[in-house]
């Protein structure tokens, strides 16, 4: 009878144990759910109050026209930019896919957090993610291609995570499904190749998956992303490979050592994440590396770290023998730090350390950085106060509208087939945008990046055209262009700015019948669009 009463004691326990579990983890998903819908909310208004910087302006004006792949990067933003176009306009709406986009990258990064080191971590992990500045404003809200690359690799880790330490279904399933999302990571950026070579270096450091390498799954798994990312193998076959031989050029080594540009990417990104955020971090990796050494678990941890280190590792240090590098690089790998800072905050002995006040405070920050942001990108309210930065390093300016372009003089009744000429990419885009796809738009340099691919210069042989360029540029451009016209008229000023304050002084110039095409240092081909 005692034995019998205690049996049903010690099952009633544990049932009552499941039942509180299954209702906190309901509860953190719940709560999980409710704070990515809140920021996504969040990025929705700040992307109402701030105008296209220079590289949504010229992904809008690419993606115009569907190609295989594009210059710059594959092709899925771009595919995503056109269809958002179509659908919502070319306005600030069409940022809405990607908004939708990370708050599926914030859900997957919450289940796999959970998953590998509980809830609480879960909800630490995708606060911190969603209070980092790079990740609130450039890949959650902006048309870049980091939202459909980082919501491919979340998938594709949450996939392996429970292939590896918690298996639910067949393995060719998961296997596979990974090497879908792996297709579409590459799809969307080429970086994505350094998470995947984590990955292997995971299966040959952990001695419990170590058996997948004699496994044909994960090999059919890498041929189906490679079958998913042939596009853009096509694309660079049929102009010559001049997408990879630009990126790959920027890790080209120059033959000197530049150790004081590592310094400045390194400052650049702990700027973009923040300190705040950098530093737990930084906190969450080093103590994953200590236990991870120890095998104090069953490979979660180098899991996570192998999927990191190799894109913040590389992309920090390849300034030491290469191009000067962007901080944004490496935030792929960034991204799997932040499991890692989920379950250094979740430890028992982290509970004594102030993290409401930490959350608080990252939050406020976050929202003052915000709204300083979109009051600068307004009313110019900090050039007025610190009048140095007016001087080409407010990053804000780049949302300065160029709509008042369209009432510009030298615009008026172009006849059908005058195109626009521009000398820079950057303002090329913000040019197209502000026109709209009726007028081409041409860059006349050695850096014309995509807009080479969307018309060919010796079509509009015998056509006028209108020279936009920006006043202090104005002689060498004139200098440089008018023996490819039979004539230019005088140029004509335009002023663009905000809250009154005239910030970017443009000249136009009509050009009068091009006479010969301008060479383009990477002509497109024929048969390179679908």
């Amino acid at each position: 009878m005692l034995q019998s009463s205690l049996r049903r004691n010690v099952v009633g326990e544990a049932v009552a144990a499941r039942e509180k579990s299954a209702t906190s983890a309901a509860n953190a998903g719940a709560l999980a759910l409710a704070l990515i819908l809140a920021f996504a909310v969040a990025r929705f208004g700040f992307d109402l109050s701030l105008g296209f910087g220079v590289d949504e302006a010229y992904t809008l004006t690419i993606a115009r026209r569907l190609a295989w792949s594009y210059f710059d990067h594959p092709p899925l933003h771009q595919w995503i930019a056109h269809v958002a176009a179509l659908a919502l306009g070319e306005g600030s709406l069409a940022r809405l896919p990607f908004v939708a986009l990370f708050a599926v990258t914030g859900w997957l990064i919450f289940a796999l957090t959970r998953d590998l080191f509980g809830a609480r971590a879960g909800l630490w992990a995708i606060f911190a993610l969603n209070v980092t500045p790079f990740f609130f404003a450039s890949a959650g809200a902006w048309i870049v291609p980091d939202g459909p690359l980082l919501l491919a690799l979340a998938a594709a880790a949450l996939l392996l995570s429970r292939l590896f330490f918690a298996p639910r279904a067949n393995a060719w399933i998961l296997w596979l499904a990974a090497g879908l999302c792996f297709g579409l990571a590459g799809l969307s950026k080429y970086n994505a190749a350094l998470v995947a070579l984590g990955l292997v270096l995971f299966l040959a450091l952990s001695r419990r998956q170590r058996h997948w390498l004699g496994h044909p799954a994960p090999y059919c798994a890498a041929l189906l992303a490679v079958a998913i990312v042939a596009p853009v193998f096509y694309w660079n076959v049929e102009n010559d490979w001049v997408s990879f031989l630009f990126q790959g050029g920027r890790a080209a080594p120059t033959g000197h050592w530049r150790l004081t540009q590592v310094a400045a990417m390194a400052l650049a990104e702990f700027a973009l994440l923040s300190p705040w955020i950098a530093a737990p971090l930084i906190g969450g990796l080093v103590a994953a590396a200590r236990q991870a050494r120890r095998g104090e678990d069953d490979g979660r941890r180098l899991f996570l770290l192998c999927l990191a280190l190799p894109s913040i590792i590389l992309f920090t240090l390849t300034p030491l023998w290469g191009a000067r590098g962007l901080p944004h690089w490496p935030m792929p790998g960034w991204l799997f730090a932040y499991p890692l800072l989920g379950a250094w905050l979740a430890e028992e002995k982290m509970r004594r350390v102030p993290l409401r006040a930490w959350a608080v405070g990252s939050a406020a920050l976050l929202a003052v950085l915000t709204l300083a942001a979109v009051a600068q990108a307004d009313g110019a309210w900090l050039t007025r106060v610190i009048p140095s930065l007016a001087a080409g390093v407010d990053p804000t300016l780049e949302t300065v509208s160029w709509s008042a372009l369209n009432e510009a003089p030298a615009l008026r009744d172009l006849p059908g087939r005058t195109f626009i000429v521009a000398t820079k990419w950057n303002e090329a885009g913000k040019i197209a945008q502000s026109l709209g796809p009726a007028r081409p738009v041409m860059v006349f340099s050695e850096d014309p990046r995509g807009f080479a691919f969307l018309d060919d210069p010796a079509h509009f042989i015998g056509e006028d055209a209108v020279i936009i360029v920006a006043q202090k540029r104005l002689q060498p451009t004139i200098a440089a262009l008018s023996p490819y016209f039979a004539s230019l008229d005088p140029p004509q000023s335009l002023s663009l700015g905000r809250a009154g304050r005239d910030e970017i002084d443009l000249s136009l110039v009509r050009a009068h019948c091009l006479l010969r095409a301008y060479p383009l240092p990477y002509p497109p081909r024929t048969g390179a669009t679908p």
